[in-house]
């Protein structure tokens, strides 16, 4: 037997298994998941309780998967065997990756709804009520598609007043979602100049793989980030999207938004007339209530008037007056009865009530009175008051008692 060498057969190895495994289904279990490589391309393994291979998915693919790859997830794997000669290494090559048990879009929304569920995205406290009666509604979707049809003849139908504006965006396919968002995020930026109330956000129905766009996170983004009120429309009522989650409002169809969004104008004309009615009757029950309120303030200012007043002040006046003159008459009595009674005491100590019992009072020359036979000598002229007239005489002899 002649030799070969270990290229040669390696390469004999590499044509005996790729040509039988060119396409290949295999199932198993992902391990060693580290995400995608600086290249782009993702390296890991296939497994399951008796044996694992290396698995190769190229950046294509792995760039057009929906859901996220992960450590112990279940797939299905279509691809082939392929040998890397040199070191004598064989990997499984995929060309589609699909979960087990349930579809790639399934998962994909699945993965989405609890990653953003658990964000808050879906909760009612961010959602706005929209406004009841809108003057202006964007519809952001195909500009040609079964939606905006529907939408704009409802709208003619209900309320030829409500304006209409379309901004249009692919609904399907590569970069829908991307420029979905960008219009949602586009007219929250100019809405100071644009003044829409609501915007209506969808498409007509169609198979899981056609409604994707709005099940992708910049949609969703976009629309939890809306200041404007945003209604979800999208398919058929038995479907939902993660557009729908988001949503301040839900509508199974888009003729549904339409007719959840913009009011009747009948309705309007009859709510606008039944308004007017109890407008009046409000006005004239007013107006009943300030006519009683104006009379009782008019019997109020005629009894609080001037003339009223001033007879008031007078008749205070009087009997202030009254009350005076009592006073000043008790005050004078009682005066003149203190004045007789200091009167009575200044005559009981008065020196001529002294006199009239026969008592004299003597002063020297000079007028001071004697008291004493000292305060005199002899030969000095001394006066005598008597009750009636005066004494005059000359001392000759004084002595002490």
């Amino acid at each position: 037997m002649e030799p070969i060498t270990v290229t040669e057969l390696s390469q004999q190895l590499k044509r005996a298994i790729e040509a039988p495994f060119s396409n290949v289904a295999v199932t198993g279990e992902l391990g060693n998941f580290r995400g995608q490589h600086h290249s782009g391309h993702v390296y890991c393994n296939l497994k399951d309780s008796g044996a694992q291979i290396r698995l190769i998915i190229w950046r294509g693919t792995f760039e057009r998967l929906r859901f996220e790859l992960k450590d112990g997830l279940e797939v299905t794997i279509v691809g082939k065997l392929d040998v890397y000669a040199r070191r004598g290494e064989y990997s499984l090559v995929a060309t589609s990756v699909e979960p087990r048990g349930i579809g790639g879009l399934q998962l994909a929304f699945q993965q989405m709804y609890d990653r953003l569920e658990a964000e808050g995205l879906f909760g009612d406290d961010h959602k706005v009520a929209l406004p009841s009666y809108p003057q202006r509604i964007a519809l952001i979707t195909s500009p040609t598609g079964a939606a905006v049809h529907d939408i704009v003849t409802t709208a003619r139908r209900r309320n030829r007043l409500v304006e209409l504006l379309v901004y249009p965006v692919k609904v399907q396919g590569d970069g829908a979602a991307e420029s979905i968002a960008r219009a949602i995020r586009r007219l929250n930026a100019l809405n100071d100049t644009l003044g829409i109330d609501v915007i209506i956000v969808g498409r007509g129905g169609g198979s899981l793989e056609d409604l994707w766009a709005f099940n992708e996170e910049p949609v969703a983004r976009a629309i939890f980030d809306s200041d404007i009120p945003i209604v979800s429309a999208v398919g058929h009522e038995v479907d939902t999207t993660i557009a729908d989650l988001v949503a301040d409002l839900r509508a199974p169809t888009p003729t549904a938004a339409a007719e959840m969004v913009i009011p009747e104008l009948a309705q309007m004309a009859e709510l606008a007339q039944e308004y007017q009615l109890r407008l009046t009757r409000g006005l004239r029950h007013t107006a009943e209530l300030w006519k009683e309120r104006l009379g009782n303030l008019q019997s109020r200012l005629q009894s609080q008037g001037p003339l009223n007043q001033l007879r008031r002040e007078q008749q205070r006046l009087d009997y202030l007056w009254e009350g005076l003159q009592g006073a000043m008459k008790h005050r004078m009595k009682a005066g003149k009865e203190q004045v007789g009674s200091m009167g009575m005491r200044l005559n009981a100590l008065s020196p001529l009530a002294v006199l009239q019992r026969g008592y004299s009072i003597t002063r020297n020359e000079k007028g001071e009175v004697i008291k004493k036979a000292s305060d005199v000598k002899v030969g000095d002229l001394i006066v005598s008051k008597l009750m009636a007239g005066e004494i005059e005489s000359q001392v000759t002899n004084s002595k002490l008692s």
